[in-house]
């Protein structure tokens, strides 16, 4: 929880939209962990917001990513299962970021998506993310082989905000 505290933190301090841009991603996951879930729906929106006035931006990727993660995670919590679909398939339609094409993006919504059984949604989610995902191409393997025997994959280090 710590993390979460000072993720949420850093973006209550900041003062300039810039600021509160690098900050955004991590806030919307730091308030959903905290189960601050209206505050995390205002900050994913945010983050959505933030990225259009940011487009040239290295870290577009990651407030889109985060923005529209973090609003399929909080429509699962409503029940709206339709919409944590639509949400994922969207988080993956950016271009991407340095994050996002080394460490990867976390697969969170996609897991909880698949103890759900949305199997095909998550693998065509998973395919998409190779767009800026290009070393992810061999966890996208195992994870789809694992998939489709009916498991769900432990998504090792990429359940990370």
């Amino acid at each position: 929880m710590a993390k979460a505290t000072d993720s949420f933190s850093k973006w209550e301090k900041a003062t300039t939209q810039q600021e509160a841009f690098y900050a955004v991603a991590a806030a919307a996951f730091g308030a959903y962990d905290l189960e601050n879930f209206s505050e995390a729906e205002a900050i994913a929106h945010r983050a959505i917001q933030l990225a259009s006035l940011f487009e040239e931006n290295w870290n577009v990727g990651n407030a889109l990513f985060a923005g529209h993660t973090v609003l399929g995670l909080l429509a699962l919590r409503r029940g709206d299962v339709e919409l944590a679909i639509q949400e994922l398939d969207t988080s993956a339609k950016n271009r991407g970021s340095p994050q996002l094409g080394s460490f990867g993006p976390t697969m969170r919504l996609a897991k909880e998506l698949v103890e759900l059984g949305k199997t095909e949604e998550v693998i065509a989610f998973l395919h998409q993310c190779l767009a800026f995902w290009k070393i992810g191409s061999p966890w996208v393997e195992v994870w789809e082989k694992k998939i489709r025997r009916g498991l769900v994959p432990n998504f090792f280090m990429n359940l990370h905000t």
